[in-house]
């Protein structure tokens, strides 16, 4: 028996934009000009015993109309067990292996789509399966960009406690899909707020961002053109930003975008 699933995508890819979801929630975009192997948890793309659908877009690299030549993209879904903090390999579910794009082959988009199976002992609390469809909502990306400047006052002026509210729902769903302590959780927000409290105060919120809908047109979130998240925190010291990757849902209770 299983305790604690534990859902993995191993991948390698190169030559492209790509985007991975699960069950129709993104887990990773990236822009790859060369090549990447790795593995990623995918069990915050499960909110309960079902379904497992990984879905794999390829698009072309920024500034590029087409996909390159070389384009790729190769996956297997393997489930291990990481109770008592071991990482138990149990087994592979299943893989997929793309053709190479040929030279002179013209292709602005690859998509892939595969059903699996997942088992975990967890439940999220998964309020935008009872939120507004996001194609519904009048005027959408004007609030939505309002919600993100919500956030962003709200990080600006230091009141991390009711920031810590805003993501409340969203963090209890982490903890209990990748099976975090109370402290482990606790930590990932100590360290966000350490580092808005310690240089990480530039924000950045451009123009020139996108509406991305997942979950079945149930959430939704703002990207940079090159896939990466609207809102960012920079440090001018150390030249680096941290990028809140967030998305929202329309609470038919609030009225409004809430952080999921």
């Amino acid at each position: 028996m299983v305790k604690e699933p534990y859902y993995m995508l191993e991948f390698t890819t190169g030559t492209c934009l790509f985007e991975i979801r699960v069950n129709d929630n993104p887990i990773m975009t990236m822009d790859i000009k060369g090549g990447v192997s790795t593995r990623i948890p995918i069990n915050n793309g499960i909110s309960k015993t079902g379904p497992l659908e990984i879905s794999i877009k390829l698009l072309p690299n920024s500034g590029n109309l087409s996909l390159s030549e070389g384009c790729f993209f190769n996956y297997a879904v393997v489930l291990m067990d990481v109770a008592n903090g071991e990482f138990k390999e149990i087994e592979y579910l299943g893989s997929y292996i793309s053709t190479r794009l040929k030279k002179g082959e013209q292709k602005v988009i690859i998509k892939h789509t595969e059903m699996y199976k997942a088992v975990v002992p967890y439940e999220m609390k998964a309020l935008w399966e009872e939120g507004q469809t996001i194609n519904k909502v009048k005027d959408a990306q004007e609030h939505l960009r309002a919600a993100y400047s919500r956030v962003l006052n709200v990080i600006k002026r230091k009141e991390f406690n009711v920031y810590k509210d805003m993501i409340a729902v969203r963090e209890y769903n982490m903890k209990v899909s990748m099976y975090l302590s109370e402290d482990e959780s606790e930590a990932r927000f100590v360290g966000l707020k350490n580092d808005f409290e310690n240089g990480y105060d530039v924000a950045e919120f451009p123009e020139g961002t996108v509406m991305i809908t997942s979950a079945y047109g149930k959430k939704v979130s703002l990207k940079r053109l090159n896939g990466d998240p609207a809102l960012a925190f920079g440090n001018v010291d150390e030249n680096e930003q941290i990028m809140l990757d967030i998305e929202f849902y329309y609470s038919k209770e609030t009225k409004r975008f809430e952080i999921i």
